[in-house]
């Protein structure tokens, strides 16, 4: 089949014209002695199969007409000659256009199925940006202009680009080209000639905007001139507006959100990660607004006339457009600068109150610290000259990691001493050290494509962890790291709704609906298990670090897959860690990991008198029922690394897909046990059989043998049980005894506070029966005044003088010790304890008297009183009203969240559906926190999920028009809403609701997939367990 440029090179008619050129066609009749031209030849049977432009002449009608002119003047051999030449040329005709129409076909496809394509063709290929931009914040508006240099390597004749001119009543977005051209450059890049382009419109299924030449596009260089204009949307993607107050005035600031599918708002570009480009940017803005920021330094910044500079940056290197950032703001920034070891010049930024009040210098000091580790870490140095961090009011994630000006949200970025918690502090940190790990790991080296996001979002989920024990190395960080991001996943990986970490995506919603707790958490989880069989837990090499710096140093500034990853280890292992000729191969064993979902649980079993066998299975909350299941490449079978114990030393051993491992063990020895995934590195859990449980549970009840555990040993044994027990593997009494065995040993807060969350989990599940909750409650009450009166009451009186000062993390676990109170604490007001919540009473009264209490018991003092059941009688509906006063006056991020929080566990069904109501407001509720409100505070108790699910009915269509371009808010309010039900009529309900909304879901589909998946747990663990656990507070009442 031809192509348009094919027509244009033969010159036969305009290609607007041509259907079909394969249908030109002769049409001789045989003749005899001397036959009439006009019987011989008929030129209108020699045609092109479509009508011939008003401007030009079929070639055989000329030729014929000629010929008839003069034909009685030609002798007999004469006209037999004629007729043979013009027979021949009609046959040229013919094999030339077939030829060529067949050569085409093979060259470029047609070229309407370019543009249908999600994916860009990669025969043109970007490889620089020279961008103008004015915003217009008083009109909320913005113009541009831009050459894009690009490179064609193969013939087209049409040129794809992506924009976005979606527009809607409520997201506002609208890109108007109103000039494009294309030009030819030589190899100095210089202009030597211009592309007419015949036709340009925006194809907005697939967000292109397509260019259809007039002549062939020839392999070379070419740059292509674009200008737009465009709105400044109140969203929270592409560049937008959001609003603050600042000494009682309505300021403006302007951020953005590129990732993943958005830098096609703010201009024409090659919006795909591998389309890697430099870019030259200049930013033209209102001198009201002093600080205007880009990826790279300000060049030079000069007043255009009374009201506009102009700033100019330095060219940037080569990277990805979702790494592109803006900020317009009359904002303060860290005095003076801080520089890293290597000079890197660091500075956070956001609004002026918090920035005066110090606010903005613990991360700016961090982030220096830090780069200065990672630079080690990666074996590679900062390639940017600066990082400049900046906190805006309204940001969907916690964080964005543009390369060289990350954007945060408020309570991410700033941290102040005398107002904010040490958990608030500890946000900062880890947040910060994620978005700095991204940028080598996603930025320097980037996935081809997002379907090795978890590269991205799982490695920085695991580096992070790094760069918080550099920066704050008292903290003893890595007790919270190891099974805080397993369990995480674990949430979700349990169920068939979940998926791989790398799948095929296409659409934008399938692309979105990457960013989870699969490629972030699971994603870290994989990482910490590879270290270990790179390493071993208790090893002092470093395999895996090598492996990843020879990794990043191979593929900088480039773009690179999940398998290249893999075979880098796999490099090094073979070198270092097993050379033998039987070792497994890394690739094969992190493909059956990252290409299937879930996990395995090992059966731990006797095989013998003197070995126990390891086998394993997928584990699924469900059990056996895997109706509705989707097909595993690898039949749900995984390479498993296993460090183990049987005495004192650490052993190891791979078990592969179908097989077994049999390791010696004397059963005649009474006292003999094994203890399986050392430091919980391993990504599975461990179902040991009845006797060999037995005998751990005997090791363990020792308390020297007990407190030899580690941290995250201690949390796998009790998450194990209780995601065992949840999906019917134990019965609920396993779980039980074995917080009360830990509960006679531990101390320790990371323990403690995994005890209370399998503790307050079960009291979820069984919160539709108010009596069982309240026994089941009371059956710990007693535990938590224990906790209370050793580590909180000291610390926690209603005179607030007569208080102990709190652990600082100056001192030796100081950090530890200091959370360890404020659990201790709230644990102790949660559970009812008497003297508990009669001081957090009385502290709210000072409260509202305008005597502040300490920050770190805020959070306790306000839950304590939003919980207390609504009367006639008391002033809860007072206290309420009081608090949403405090909220709308508030200028912290953070003091508004401990806020929120409390107001939706009010027990009061008019005032929650009141607080739904404001949270659809942006001048009450930030866009930002409005569908975290929704789905984590209002629908965090009984009442309030009713509350919430009835909102969400009646605003869907509202819901979904002004919140698609929340990123992660979507699934979070989805989950927050439905994930806690645990009753078959309501479960029915979601799902006929839902039927007719599928579409709707956008991204959020997976994440209501999951809720689905997550009552239909809850409906089966209390067909299983409600009867022991009324069984088990029946015992302790007794």
């Amino acid at each position: 089949m031809a192509t348009d440029s094919d027509v244009i090179a033969l010159g036969l008619v305009d290609n607007e014209e041509l259907e079909n050129p394969e249908e030109v066609s002769e049409r001789l009749e045989p003749y005899g002695e001397d036959p009439p031209i006009s019987d011989l030849l008929n030129p209108d049977q020699v045609s092109v199969t479509m009508e011939t432009p008003p401007s030009s002449r079929n070639p055989f009608r000329v030729m014929f007409e000629v010929v008839k002119k003069t034909w009685n003047t030609f002798t007999r051999d004469t006209k037999r000659a004629i007729l043979a030449i013009m027979g021949l040329a009609i046959v040229l005709a013919i094999v030339v256009i077939a030829t060529v129409s067949k050569s085409a076909s093979i060259r470029e496809p047609k070229a309407e199925s370019i543009w249908d394509e999600i994916r860009l063709p990669t025969t043109v290929v970007p490889s620089h940006y020279d961008v103008k931009l004015k915003i217009d914040m008083t009109n909320e508006r913005f113009t541009g202009s831009e050459d894009v240099y690009i490179e064609v390597t193969n013939t087209t004749a049409v040129l794809l680009i992506h924009i976005n001119d979606v527009h809607s009543d409520t997201q506002g977005y609208e890109m108007n080209i109103t000039q494009h051209s294309v030009h030819r450059l030589n190899d100095k890049g210089e202009t030597v000639g211009s592309i007419p382009v015949k036709h340009a419109f925006p194809y907005t299924k697939n967000s292109f905007y397509v260019m259809k030449s007039k002549e062939e596009i020839v392999p070379g260089k070419y740059k292509i001139y674009f200008e737009w204009e465009s709105r400044l949307v109140r969203g929270l993607d592409g560049i937008y507006i959001s609003s603050y107050k600042e000494d009682g005035l309505d300021k403006k600031v302007l951020a953005s959100q590129m990732e993943p599918l958005a830098a096609r708002k703010v201009m024409p570009c090659f919006d795909e990660p591998s389309f890697k480009a430099t870019f030259s940017m200049e930013i033209t803005a209102e001198n009201t607004y002093p600080l205007v920021l880009w990826n790279m330094p300000e060049m030079s910044n000069t007043a255009v006339d009374d009201t506009w500079n102009k700033f100019v940056f330095q060219k940037s290197v080569k990277m990805s457009t979702y790494l592109l950032a803006f900020v317009v703001a009359d904002f303060k920034c860290t005095e003076p600068i801080i520089e890293s070891t290597k000079g890197v010049k660091v500075r956070t930024c956001g609004r002026k109150g918090p920035v005066d009040a110090g606010a903005d210098l613990y991360s700016a000091k961090i982030t220096a610290n830090i780069i200065d580790e990672y630079e080690t870490f990666y074996g590679t140095d900062f390639p940017l000259p600066k990082i400049d961090s900046v906190a805006v009011p309204d940001f969907s994630a916690g964080a964005m990691e543009n390369w060289g000006l990350i954007l945060y949200r408020e309570t991410a970025l700033l941290w102040d001493p005398k107002k904010d918690t040490y958990n608030n502090k500890a946000r900062v940190n880890t947040v910060v050290a994620h978005e700095l790990a991204h940028q080598w790991f996603g930025n320097l080296v980037t996935m081809k494509w997002w379907n090795d996001l978890w590269l991205n979002e799982g490695f920085a989920s695991y580096v992070e962890w790094i760069g918080t024990v550099k920066s704050e190395p008292q903290w003893n960080y890595l007790d919270f790291q190891t099974f805080s991001d397993k369990s995480r996943a674990f949430a979700i990986d349990s169920y068939m709704s979940s998926r791989p970490a790398s799948v095929d995506v296409s659409k934008p919603d399938d692309i979105t609906a990457q960013f989870d707790s699969i490629s972030y958490s699971k994603g870290s989880a994989l990482l910490v298990q590879a270290k270990m069989f790179m390493d071993g837990t208790e090893s002092t090499t470093e395999n895996f670090e090598n492996a990843i710096r020879s990794y990043v140093k191979q593929y900088e500034y480039g773009n690179a897959e999940q398998t290249d990853l893999y075979e880098q280890l796999d490099k090094i292992y073979g070198a270092k860690k097993d050379t033998s000729e039987t070792r497994v191969n890394i690739v094969e064993v992190m493909n059956t990991w990252t290409l299937q979902m879930n996990f395995p649980v090992l059966e731990v079993r006797r095989y013998d008198d003197n070995h126990i066998a390891i086998s394993q299975r997928r584990f699924l909350i469900s059990g056996s029922d895997v109706s509705g299941d989707k097909e595993s490449p690898y039949g749900y079978q995984w390479y498993v690394p296993i460090e183990y114990m049987t005495g004192a030393d650490i052993e190891f051993a791979w078990l592969k897909p179908h097989d077994t491992v049999l390791i010696e063990f004397d059963f005649s020895d009474l006292d003999s046990f094994i203890r399986l995934n050392m430091n919980s590195a391993g990504y599975y859990i461990v179902n040991y059989s009845f006797d060999l449980n037995e005998r751990l549970t005997k090791h363990i009840s020792d308390e020297e043998n007990y407190k030899a555990l580690k941290i995250p040993e201690v949390q796998g044994l009790l998450y194990d049980t209780f995601l065992l027990v949840s999906a019917g593997y134990k019965p609920m009494s396993d779980g039980v005894k074995l917080i009360d065995l830990m509960l006679q040993f531990e101390k320790r807060l990371v323990p403690l506070r995994e005890i209370s969350r399998q503790i307050s989990g079960v009291a979820v599940h069984i919160s539709e029966d108010e009596t069982l909750y309240k026994q089941w409650k009371s059956k710990y009450q007693g535990t938590f005044k224990t906790l209370f009166d050793e580590f909180g009451a000291d610390y926690f009186k209603a005179n607030a003088t007569a208080e102990k000062d709190l652990p600082t993390d100056a001192a030796n676990n100081g950090f530890q010790d200091r959370l360890k109170v404020l659990f201790a604490v709230q644990l102790a007001c949660a559970y009812e304890v008497e003297e508990c919540v009669n001081v957090a009473k009385a502290k709210f009264d000072a409260y509202k008297n305008g005597i502040e209490p300490k920050s770190e018991f805020k959070i306790t003092m306000l839950n304590t009183v939003m919980s207390v059941e609504v009367t006639d009688d008391n002033d809860v509906i007072d206290n309420w009203n009081f608090l949403w006063k405090k909220f709308q006056n508030s200028d912290s991020a953070s003091e508004q969240q401990t806020i929120y929080q409390a107001l939706g566990l009010i027990q009061d069904k008019g005032t929650l559906k009141k607080f739904s109501e404001f949270c659809l407001d942006p001048i009450l509720v930030r866009r930002s926190d409005s569908l975290y409100i929704l789905g984590r505070s209002i629908a965090q108790t009984k009442l309030g999920r009713e509350v919430s699910w009835d909102f969400l009915v009646a605003n869907w269509q509202r819901l979904t028009d002004e919140f698609t371009d929340a990123l992660f808010a979507v699934d979070a309010y989805i989950a927050g809403v439905l994930s806690d039900f645990a009753d078959q009529d309501k479960l029915d309900e979601i799902t006929e609701f839902f039927s007719g909304q599928l579409e709707s879901l956008g991204p959020g589909r997976a994440a209501y997939e999951s809720a689905l998946q997550s009552i239909k747990g809850n409906i089966g663990w209390l067909e299983k367990h409600k009867s022991a656990v009324q069984e088990s507070v029946k015992t302790s009442l007794n």
